[in-house]
C-alpha cells in the first residue's frame, strides 16, 4: 500500500499580529467545518478553559503559544555573552533567518536545530526552542528545550518549556523536576501550567501525573491548583473543590482558584455556585480584563446571552483589542446573529486586524448562505498560517464544484506567486486534486514545471511518481522514486511506494520484498508499509504470512485499500464469508472504492458490469 497522503511539510506558524481562527471560544462554541477542512483545522484549536486559566498566573508566561522573555517571567535578563561563530555556522544561521522572514519555517527550524547542537550556544538553542514551539513541532521543541536547559540551567523560560513538553510527552516526573529546580533557583514555579498542558493525555497518564504531584512536599497555591486541575479532569470534583477552597482561604483574590472553582461547579451542574464568587470579584474589580475574559468563556458554555454581554463589556473597555472583537463576532455567530457577526468581522478587516480569522468566518458564512463565489474570495485572502492550506483546499473544492477542474490553475498560480514559501505545498494540493478528478495530463504538466524549477524536492518527485503510476508509465514512476532515494537513502516513503508498485504491477517480487523489508525496518508500526508487506507476500504465494501482515494492517488502519487486499487474500484462501465481511467494512468507509469493487468482480464475488 502506498502511503495515503503526500509527504507533509510542517505547517508554518501564524503571525503574531494575525492569530488564527478559534482562539477565543471554548470547544462547545465551535461549529464543525467541512470534513477536509476540519481535519487540518484540528491542530489549530485552542485548549480548554482550565489550560487557559492555569497557563497565565503572574509568575508564568502570559501566552502559552509564545514563551515569555525573562522580563515577562519577572527575572532580570541575563547579560548577553558574545562570541564568534565559525563561518559555516554563521552562514547557516543567516539562511535560517532569511528562511523565517520568507515564511519557509521548516527550513529555518531545521537550520536552527542543527546549529544549536553544533554550536551549543544558549541563544541559538533558545531560538530553536521558540521556533519549534511556535510551529507546534513537539518533539523538536522538547529536544531543543532540554539542550537549552543543559546550557542555561537557571533560565526560567527554558525550564518552563522543557517541563511543559515533558508533561505533554507523558513524562511527569521529569517535568516536575524542572519546576522544582526553578523553585530552588528563582522561585518562579508554575506546576499548574505544566499540568494543564497535558490535559489531553489519557486518564491513566493524568493519574500518574497526579501521583507525581502528590509526592512533592508542600501545599503552595501553585501545587494545590495543579492538583485540582488534574482532580477535576479525572472527575474527582469534591477533592478538586477541597484543594481550591484551601487556596481561596489563604488568597481570596487568587483568580486561578476562582476560575477553577467555577469550572468545577459548572461541570457538576451547579451554575449559581459556579459564577457567584467570580461575579463578586468582578464587582470589586470591574476592569480586570483577564478575569472577565475567563468568565465570559465559562458563560459561553452554558449561557450565550450572558457571554455576549461580557464580551461586549470587554470590547467597550478595550476597543483596540482585536481578539476580543473576534470573540464577540463568534458569539454572535453561535447565537445566529449573522448580520452582527459580519459587522464585527468587517470592522476587523477595515482595521487590518485578525484578517485571516475574519476572512475565514466570512467565508464560512458565505457557504451558509450558498454564495460560493463570496466564500472562494474570502478563503483565497487567508494568509499563510495553520489554517492556510485547509482554507485554500476548501476554496479549490468550491472552484472545482462551481467551474470545473480547468478553472483551478489560475487562482493557485496566483497564490504561488504571492506566497513563494508555500509554492510546494500549493503545487502538491493542486496535483492531488487533479489526480482525484482524473486530470492526469494537467497534474503531469504542473509537476513537470515545478520540478524544472526545484528538481530535488522530494514531495514533488513523489507526487509525480503517483501520476506516472496512474498513467501506467512504470519506468517514469521508478525514476522519480529512485531519485528520492538518492536524495535520502533512508526514505521509508520512497522504499514503500516503489516496493508496493513493483509487487503490484510487475513480476519483480523479490526486489519489491527487499525494498519493503527495509522500509518496515525503519518504520515497523506504519500500517501502509505493513499492508505492502502483506501484499508482496501474497504475490510471492505466501498466503499465511500475507494474512498475518494484512490483518495487522487492517487493525491499525481499516481503510478501503487494506480491506481490498485482506479481502482478496481471504477469498483466495477459502475464507469467503470473512472476505465478504472485510469488503463490506471497507465499502462503508468508501462506498465507491474501485479497488474493492474491481477485486470482487475479478474474483467472481459479484458479477462483472
Amino acid at each position: 500500500m502506498q502511503n495515503p497522503a503526500l509527504p507533509a511539510l510542517p505547517p508554518p506558524p501564524r503571525a503574531r499580529s494575525d492569530p488564527q481562527p478559534m482562539s477565543i471560544l471554548p470547544t462547545s462554541l465551535r461549529t464543525p467545518l467541512p470534513q477536509r477542512l476540519a481535519r487540518t483545522a484540528t491542530a489549530a484549536l485552542c485548549g480548554v478553559l482550565i489550560a487557559a486559566c492555569a497557563a497565565t498566573p503572574a509568575t508564568a508566561p502570559q501566552d502559552v503559544d509564545a514563551p515569555a522573555t525573562d522580563a515577562a517571567l519577572g527575572t532580570p535578563a541575563a547579560e548577553p555573552v558574545y562570541r564568534p561563530f565559525p563561518e559555516d555556522a554563521l552562514y547557516a544561521l543567516l539562511v535560517a533567518e532569511f528562511a523565517a522572514h520568507r515564511g519557509a519555517f521548516d527550513v529555518a527550524l531545521q537550520n536552527y536545530l542543527q546549529q544549536a547542537v553544533r554550536t551549543r550556544d544558549p541563544g541559538v538553542a533558545a531560538r530553536a526552542t521558540r521556533m519549534a514551539r511556535y510551529m507546534g513541532a513537539e518533539r523538536a521543541t522538547l529536544d531543543a528545550a532540554l539542550l537549552w536547559v543543559e546550557l542555561e540551567p537557571q533560565n526560567p523560560e527554558a525550564r518552563f518549556t522543557a517541563a511543559t513538553e515533558l508533561a505533554r510527552a507523558g513524562r511527569p516526573a521529569e517535568a516536575f523536576e524542572h519546576m522544582r529546580a526553578l523553585d530552588a533557583g528563582s522561585g518562579q514555579t508554575n506546576f499548574a501550567a505544566v499540568t494543564a498542558s497535558a490535559l489531553d493525555l489519557p486518564a491513566s497518564d493524568r493519574q500518574q501525573m497526579l501521583e507525581a504531584l502528590q509526592d512533592i512536599e508542600g501545599d503552595s497555591p501553585d501545587l494545590l491548583i495543579a492538583r485540582a486541575v488534574l482532580l477535576q479532569s479525572l472527575e474527582r470534583n469534591d477533592e478538586a473543590l477541597e484543594a481550591v477552597a484551601t487556596v481561596l482561604e489563604a488568597e481570596p483574590d487568587n483568580y486561578q482558584a476562582l476560575l477553577l472553582e467555577a469550572q468545577v461547579y459548572q461541570n457538576i451542574g451547579d451554575l449559581p455556585k459556579a459564577f457567584a464568587r467570580v461575579e463578586r470579584a468582578l464587582a470589586d474589580d470591574p476592569g480586570n480584563k483577564r478575569l472577565r475574559l475567563q468568565y465570559a468563556r465559562l458563560l459561553a458554555k452554558s449561557d450565550l446571552a450572558k457571554a455576549e454581554e461580557q464580551f461586549r463589556i470587554l470590547v467597550e473597555q478595550n476597543p483596540a483589542d482585536a481578539e476580543l472583537r473576534l470573540a464577540l463576532a463568534l458569539v454572535y455567530r453561535e447565537s445566529g446573529q449573522f448580520d452582527r457577526m459580519s459587522e464585527e468581522l468587517n470592522t476587523l478587516l477595515a482595521e487590518g486586524n485578525q484578517s485571516s480569522a475574519a476572512h475565514f468566518y466570512l467565508a464560512q458564512d458565505a457557504e451558509r448562505r450558498g454564495d460560493n463565489e463570496d466564500a472562494i474570495r474570502h478563503y483565497l485572502e487567508i494568509r499563510p498560517g495553520q489554517m492556510f492550506m485547509a482554507s485554500i483546499t476548501r476554496a479549490a473544492e468550491l472552484i472545482i464544484a462551481s467551474h470545473g477542474i480547468e478553472a483551478l490553475g489560475e487562482p493557485l498560480a496566483q497564490l504561488r506567486a504571492r506566497w513563494v514559501a508555500q509554492a510546494v505545498p500549493l503545487t502538491l494540493l493542486e496535483s492531488e486534486l487533479r489526480l482525484e478528478k482524473g486530470d492526469l495530463n494537467g497534474a503531469q504538466r504542473l509537476l513537470d514545471a515545478a520540478l524544472a524549477d526545484t528538481p530535488a524536492e522530494p514531495g514533488l518527485l513523489y507526487a509525480r511518481s503517483m501520476v506516472s503510476e496512474k498513467r501506467g508509465d512504470i519506468a517514469a514512476m521508478e525514476r522519480d522514486l529512485r531519485a528520492m532515494l538518492r536524495l535520502d537513502p533512508d526514505s521509508a516513503l520512497a522504499m514503500n511506494a516503489l516496493g508496493y508498485s513493483l509487487a503490484n504491477l510487475t513480476d519483480r517480487h523479490a526486489e519489491a520484498l527487499a525494498l519493503i523489508e527495509r522500509a518496515l525496518a525503519l518504520k515497523p508500526d506504519d500500517p501502509a508499509i505493513i499492508d505492502s508487506m502483506g501484499w508482496v507476500q501474497y504475490r510471492l504465494g505466501h498466503i499465511e504470512k500475507a494474512l498475518t501482515y494484512l490483518r495487522q494492517a487492517f487493525e491499525k488502519y481499516p481503510d478501503h485499500e487494506v480491506a481490498a487486499h485482506l479481502g482478496e487474500v481471504l477469498w483466495v484462501s477459502g475464507n469467503r464469508e470473512e472476505a465478504g465481511e472485510i469488503w463490506r467494512k471497507g465499502l462503508e468507509s468508501k462506498p465507491d472504492s474501485r479497488l474493492i469493487l474491481d477485486a470482487m468482480r475479478r474474483l467472481g464475488a459479484i458479477p462483472a458490469p
